[in-house]
């Protein structure tokens, strides 16, 4: 738990445990540039919106508790929230 907690943004932290539904944008540094099988790892729970291969960043999209998940593995360094995404709520 805080293995996992230590490689998280305290603010992705904070989102996941009081609104874990809530979409938030974040940038994920992994330990090695990410390989196909990464990319394709890390799709399989949240969206993959750009791979930059030279600096070892996979920029996501998802739920908050989702994006999360994605320290328990072991090629994450460090995931840093970009974006808390709001949804508009003017269905009236």
């Amino acid at each position: 738990e805080d293995s996992i907690r230590s490689k998280v943004d305290y603010r992705i932290v904070e989102v996941s445990k009081s609104s874990p539904s809530t979409d938030v944008k974040a940038i994920v540094l992994t330990n090695v540039p990410p390989s196909e099988e990464i990319v394709k790892d890390v799709s399989s729970s949240v969206k993959v919106n750009k791979v930059y291969n030279f600096m070892s960043v996979i920029k996501v999209e998802g739920k908050a508790k989702d994006v999360a998940s994605l320290a328990q593995k072991e090629y994450v360094k460090y995931i840093m929230l970009e974006e808390i995404v709001i949804s508009s709520l003017a269905e009236y």
